[in-house]
């Protein structure tokens, strides 16, 4: 069986990095393989969201993150070549900046870079991420056109107020 013959729960951090940049890694399986994400992926079994947050972005940046926020959770539906896919999406975002570490290659990704908001091409679903991050400020409609010309339905669930990770409640 396929994993995307299922609903499939995953996580996403968005990673500030310095001076303004945001950290992408460019996937290399899946639905969106070939383009620059923000780091994320599967949840394992047993796995809390925030945590698969923060492994995924350790494994694929090699970023440790020690603070991170819930913001909101997609639904992504679309098909791509193995079929139709429906991802369950929870957005993170880091509490500060991470510098990428040196020399570190990244498991299961292409490359990873990090850039200022329009230095890479962006993901259709990346703009509403980042729009809701507030890291950036995309229209409604440019939003729905890209999403669109991807053949992507995209939900966002917003978070009201700052849900704190589960090793920051001490």
């Amino acid at each position: 069986m396929n994993r995307f013959d299922r609903v499939l729960p995953a996580a996403l951090l968005v990673l500030p990095g310095p001076e303004g940049t945001v950290t992408f890694v460019r996937q290399i399986k899946g639905p969106y393989a070939g383009n620059w994400l923000l780091p994320g992926g599967g949840i394992e079994p047993g796995e809390a969201a925030e945590a698969a947050a923060r492994r995924e972005a350790a494994e694929e940046t090699g970023c440790v993150v020690d603070s991170c926020s819930l913001f909101a959770v997609y639904e992504f539906t679309g098909r791509w070549a193995q079929g139709s896919y429906h991802l369950l999406m929870f957005g993170f975002l880091a509490d500060r900046a991470y510098a990428l570490p040196g020399g570190f290659t990244g498991h299961n990704v292409g490359g990873i870079r990090q850039a200022r908001i329009g230095e890479l091409p962006l993901h259709s679903t990346d703009l509403q991420i980042l729009t809701d991050a507030g890291l950036a400020g995309f229209d409604d409609k440019v939003i729905a056109k890209a999403l669109a010309a991807d053949g992507i339905t995209m939900a966002a669930h917003r978070v009201h107020g700052t849900v704190r990770c589960a090793a920051d409640r001490g």
